[in-house]
């Protein structure tokens, strides 16, 4: 995916985990809040939308884009 493109983008958990396992981050959804969260250190990625997904900004942001 284009970088423009992943800005708009949503993602749901299982695509946001694998691009961050791309840039060797652990990351999992909490069960609290369905937040995606960095397992190694607790920071938060990017919070969940109503239908469960992520925004791509946050995640390609989150990761260093």
């Amino acid at each position: 995916m284009r970088y423009w493109d992943a800005l708009e983008a949503t993602v749901t958990a299982a695509e946001a985990i694998a691009e961050c396992q791309r840039h060797d981050i652990k990351a999992c959804v909490r069960e609290s809040d369905g937040a995606l969260i960095e397992e190694d250190t607790g920071d938060v990625i990017a919070a969940a939308d109503d239908e469960g997904e992520f925004s791509g900004e946050a995640v390609i942001g989150f990761l260093g884009y």
